[in-house]
């Protein structure tokens, strides 16, 4: 509905569904008949995941930019028109231009904004900063068609998409902000990234993207292999052998004495319980320390 209600009228609207069993096709398709909205409705044969299915929207898309809405969101009015008319005035160094995003609970109640302060922590050249993590919203994000197609598109072999597009884009291109509210982004319980039996595939993902970048700086590589490694370890905790893997690839990637002996730990009969414990402890008292910086200001 809000794609449909957009105050630009010049895009078009590809829905995939990858494989659903919750008769959302039908769904769809209802509500393309009721509504006459000229979308194509794409239906994947089998579970494909996220990056392949988004590489499919890819393909099938015309238009000079692309726009990804996941199902649980839901765009502003001027969402598209906004990002549109400032993306056609930058030259195509620029590879994407974002906006603020609204982070709604699930009865649509606002719960925060993805930039408080109403600017983001970089734009311009931002493949530093994206090392450190990953800020961008994605339906706040529109991006030039003719960049991600340069880069190779999604890596299929990733369980989500977005971290590592932005990372190939931010490698070559800049990024631009524009200070408005585009889109709101619901806080669902069942989407992929909370669901507990994705967790280790999440973090195992995030550690073999960030990993793909090691060797282009001394200060980059510093950040990927911690933010990597700590990635391993939680993802011991949701799956010992698929956290082992990872944390063997980081120490693979520079062996220290630290990773040879914390391999061989997460190894141990019941490594994934005590680690489990060990990182609550460190999470509580990292939060504690955020709260106490947070009053002093």
């Amino acid at each position: 509905d809000s794609v449909a209600t957009q105050t630009l009228d010049d895009f078009e609207t590809i829905v995939i569904d990858d494989c659903s069993n919750d008769r959302t096709v039908e769904r769809i398709e209802r509500w393309l008949e009721k509504t006459a909205f000229p979308a194509q409705l794409l239906v994947n044969d089998r579970n494909r995941g996220v990056c392949a299915t988004a590489n499919r929207a890819l393909r099938h898309g015309r238009g000079q930019f692309i726009s990804i809405i996941s199902a649980d969101d839901y765009y502003e009015s001027d969402r598209l028109g906004h990002l549109y008319q400032y993306a056609r005035q930058l030259d195509p160094s620029t590879a994407a231009v974002f906006g603020n995003s609204r982070t709604v609970d699930e009865q649509g109640r606002e719960v925060g904004l993805a930039f408080p302060s109403g600017a983001p922590p970089a734009e311009g050249h931002i493949f530093e900063r994206l090392i450190s993590g990953n800020f961008l919203p994605e339906p706040a994000v529109m991006t030039r068609r003719a960049a991600m197609l340069e880069v190779g598109g999604y890596d299929e072999d990733l369980i989500y998409e977005d971290y590592d597009m932005w990372l190939k884009l931010a490698d070559r291109y800049e990024f631009r902000f524009l200070p408005d509210v585009v889109v709101n982004c619901r806080i669902v319980e069942t989407s992929l990234s909370r669901r507990p039996e994705n967790a280790a595939a999440l973090r195992e993902s995030r550690a073999r993207l960030l990993l793909k970048w090691y060797g282009k700086s001394p200060h980059t590589d510093t950040v990927i292999l911690r933010r990597a490694w700590r990635n391993g370890l939680r993802a011991v905790v949701a799956d010992p052998v698929r956290g082992r893997r990872v944390l063997e690839s980081v120490r693979a990637t520079r062996p220290t004495l630290v990773r040879r002996l914390g391999v061989a730990a997460s190894a141990a009969p019941g490594a994934d319980k005590a680690l489990a414990g060990t990182l609550a402890v460190a999470d509580r008292l990292r939060s504690a320390v955020r709260d106490a910086r947070a009053s002093n200001r």
